[in-house]
This record gives structure tokens, C-alpha cells and sequence, in this order.
């Protein structure tokens, strides 16, 4: 399938949280006008700045899945970066005003 368009993300939405376990906040947001992707975490990176983890569901077994991923590294880079992008700019308007 030919695209006709760049590829974007979104309507970027945060739910800023009190931090847990590295968690910092929940996000939602559109993929290229055609998914919204719910409930992904923005997660602190030890060696500094964030990561984007994408939801995970628990079977009755209690045996833990990815409901939903990038299936390419290339993928996955876009859509953390832009993402992330996004969230880093909120975080130092916050603290400016």
C-alpha cells in the first residue's frame, strides 16, 4: 500500500501521576489518523530522560501479554520519539509558568 501522507502522531494526551516504580505518567495518543493507542506509560530511564511502555494485559492465569506494540524498531523509535517529544515540552512549560 502506497502512503499519500507523513506518517504523524497526534492528539498527545497525558495523565501526569504520582511517580511509581519509574512511572510518570500514562499517555494516549493517534498514530497516523488511524489508531489511537491508550494507556501507554512514560517510564524515568536510570541513566536519565524517559521511555515509552506500551500496555499490557493479565490473562485469567496471570500470565502478562503486550496487547499492543510496534512490530519494527524503526516504528517503535518514531513513535517514542514524537511522543516523548511532546511530553518533555509540557513537562518544561510546567515548570516555567
Amino acid at each position: 500500500m502506497k502512503k499519500s501522507q507523513k506518517e504523524i502522531i497526534s492528539e498527545v494526551e497525558f495523565m501526569p501521576i504520582i511517580p511509581r516504580k519509574g512511572v510518570v505518567a500514562f499517555v494516549s495518543f493517534t498514530y497516523d489518523k488511524k489508531f489511537r493507542i491508550q494507556d501507554c506509560a512514560i517510564v524515568t530511564r536510570p541513566q536519565g530522560g524517559y521511555r515509552l511502555s506500551f500496555p499490557i494485559k493479565t490473562l485469567n492465569n496471570g500470565k502478562t501479554i503486550q496487547s499492543i506494540y510496534p512490530i519494527s524498531k524503526e516504528l517503535g523509535n518514531f513513535i517514542s520519539d514524537n511522543v516523548l517529544k511532546v511530553y518533555e515540552n509540557f513537562i518544561k512549560e510546567k515548570v516555567k509558568g
